[in-house]
């Protein structure tokens, strides 16, 4: 991909959603609103060197994205464990997608359009003369631990349009997640040889469904802004004490090694295969209740759950008049 051609296009991208764009020596665009700094950096060869470096220079400043044509999976993680945003060209290609769209569903709403800041919301209802989404402004602060919703309601939209058809109606919905942090620093001695199984991370376990995911959650408010009308709270189903167990055992299941070992008798070199697991007394883990908040959005046959935080599809499921199938 040329530098140029994509460091304009996500400047345009940026200048649409209203931030503010200038230069700087560290990275090749800064895209700042109200307390957000997005630092953007273009990488032709994505490396451990080069993330590490930019990774170390964004925790000063603000967020920062990477940009590239593709990821291997090692730099993911890397981006990942380190609080960086990765695009590749699929990703770049949604974006560019969702800000073309956004901006011809402006283009054509029936009363005058504002233009829309990161954390609107919105409340789809459907007139006699068919399906149309009504935007409300009004907000209310809310005492609730929560990641905030980067995520707005053009963006949704975008995101539901392509995958379900036009949108019907969409709500905002706080989901309850069990979030955790651990780490262990664990030694295991087989007859002469020592294996290390320290490890640290964080996950979450979806406190309706009880799924683990392995994911790291920042910009954790204890309050929020929400939208006054057509937004849910769900109550959590899976207790702490039932949540920690899941996540124990999806931690050890993780970091379980099969390691190879040999040992010489004699003359002759005798391999074995050997287990190891960190025991659930060894693992440090703190875990609290925190919701995310998810899009649901309903097209003529099917309903969409994106995640607000991060833009991720969830799920897609049939639905009809009377429930969700």
């Amino acid at each position: 991909m040329n530098k140029q051609v994509i460091i304009d296009i996500v400047k345009n991208i940026f200048t649409y959603r209203g931030y503010y764009i200038s230069s700087s020596e560290i990275c090749d665009l800064l895209a700042e609103k109200d307390d957000e700094h997005f630092l953007i950096k273009y990488e032709k060869d994505p490396n451990y060197n080069n993330i590490r470096y930019f990774s170390n220079m964004v925790k000063r400043y603000g967020k920062g994205i990477v940009i590239s044509d593709s990821f291997d999976e090692k730099i993911r993680i890397l981006a990942l464990d380190n609080g960086l945003t990765l695009w590749d060209r699929s990703e770049l290609e949604m974006q560019i997608g969702r800000a073309v769209l956004a901006g011809a569903l402006e283009k054509h709403e029936e009363r005058p359009a504002q233009k829309e800041e990161e954390g609107d919301f919105s409340s789809g209802q459907e007139p006699p003369d068919g399906p149309q989404i009504r935007e409300y402004k009004k907000t209310i602060k809310v005492m609730l631990r929560s990641v905030p919703v980067n995520i707005g309601k053009q963006d949704a939209l975008s995101i539901a349009e392509a995958k379900i058809g036009a949108p019907k109606s969409q709500s905002l919905k706080f989901i309850p997640v069990w979030y955790y942090s651990y780490s262990f620093d664990v030694q295991k001695k087989y007859k002469s040889k020592i294996v290390d199984l320290t490890g640290e991370g964080e996950g979450y376990i979806h406190a309706i469904t009880g799924e683990n995911f392995f994911n790291k959650y920042r910009d954790i408010k204890e309050n929020i802004l929400m939208p006054t009308q057509n937004y849910q709270i769900k109550e959590p189903f899976i207790q702490k004490k039932d949540a920690a167990g899941k996540a124990l055992n999806s931690i050890i299941r993780e970091h379980t090694k099969e390691v190879r070992l040999n040992e010489m008798i004699g003359d002759t070199i005798v391999f074995e295969n050997k287990i190891f697991a960190p025991d659930p007394s060894e693992i440090n883990i703190k875990l609290d209740l925190l919701y995310v908040p998810f899009w649901e959005i309903k097209g003529k046959r099917e309903v969409i759950d994106i995640n607000g935080y991060d833009g991720h599809i969830m799920a897609i499921k049939l639905y009809n008049d009377a429930e969700l199938v």
